[in-house]
């Protein structure tokens, strides 16, 4: 399979007062990052920052959303979690003062931004959704036990987790409110490179459709595989060398992902039906501990 590389070049324009939700689009977050005195350096694509105050201490997470029109962090001054740039509350939320939940808390934002999934260690083990235009909760994910959650689906419907049960591993797919749509044990190509914990460096990506999962395959010759819950059928493998940070579905044969080789950080258009790459935003990857677009 031949491979097509194209690269998306940008303008540099001079500065014009636009609508927020106009420049939100026009000018989204590439990522942010955490600083020692108590704030949240938040980096622009024009290359424009944005300093808030956030919670500082232990390892305070932060998210991104996939288009990089919304970040979710927790404040200090009531250690409520809060969106930006809106700096709307998210329930009554707040971030724990024991180092251990700090530790694991944990935030993830759908591709739009407009769902944020909320992983607290609080005695109760389950993970809330939240609308981020109003601050209200939509549902509870299933308690965590053996599972562990690999992103939002494309459109932000769905919910994908991974549930690990040795010697098998199954994808579940489940609604906003918990409910479980669909679950499937995939093929070990698939379900041996789907990720069970954030420290295994593997990546998967529910399709729009709430059907299809993505998972790059390391080895010899490496690529990305997609994979039916439905049909249990598995896609042809996408040659793919570098191995990606974080994977997005954009569109319906479309996924983005995120490489880094620790100096460039790229986001890359990856057509699954043709094989074709296209680089849509490079940059020098951040020295410090960031939380990037889409993960």
């Amino acid at each position: 399979m031949r491979m097509r590389i194209a690269v998306a070049a940008g303008l540099l324009l001079p500065f014009a007062i636009v609508p927020a939700a106009q420049a939100r689009k026009s000018d989204p977050i590439r990522y942010a990052v955490p600083l020692k005195d108590g704030k949240l350096r938040v980096v622009l694509r024009s290359g424009a920052a944005r300093t808030l105050k956030a919670l500082a201490e232990g390892t305070a997470p932060v998210a991104v959303s996939e288009d990089g029109t919304r970040a979710a962090y927790f404040r200090p001054k009531d250690r409520a979690l809060v969106t930006y740039p809106a700096g709307r509350r998210m329930g009554s939320i707040r971030q724990p003062r024991n180092e251990a939940g700090v530790d694991e808390t944990r935030l993830m934002l759908s591709p739009d931004g407009r769902r944020l999934a909320y992983f607290g260690n609080d005695g109760l083990y389950r993970a809330r959704v939240f609308d981020t235009a109003t601050g209200k909760k939509i549902g509870t994910l299933p308690p965590p036990t053996d599972l562990w959650a690999a992103g939002f689906s494309g459109d932000g419907g769905e919910v994908l987790l991974v549930s690990s049960y040795a010697p098998t591993t199954d994808a579940v797919v489940t609604d906003l409110r918990g409910r479980v749509l669909r679950r499937d044990t995939p093929p070990q190509i698939v379900g041996h490179n789907l990720p069970r914990d954030d420290s295994e460096g593997k990546v998967a990506a529910l399709a729009a459709d709430g059907r299809r999962i993505v998972v790059y395959v390391p080895g010899e010759a490496p690529g990305l595989v997609v994979y039916d819950l439905t049909t249990r059928q598995t896609g042809q493998k996408l040659p793919l060398k570098q191995r990606p940070a974080a994977a997005t579905w954009t569109g319906n044969h479309e996924v983005t992902l995120r490489v880094d080789d620790g100096k460039r950080t790229q986001r890359l258009k990856v057509d699954v039906e043709s094989g074709a790459i296209e680089v849509v935003d490079a940059y020098r990857t951040p020295t410090n501990r960031a939380y990037h677009a889409g993960g």
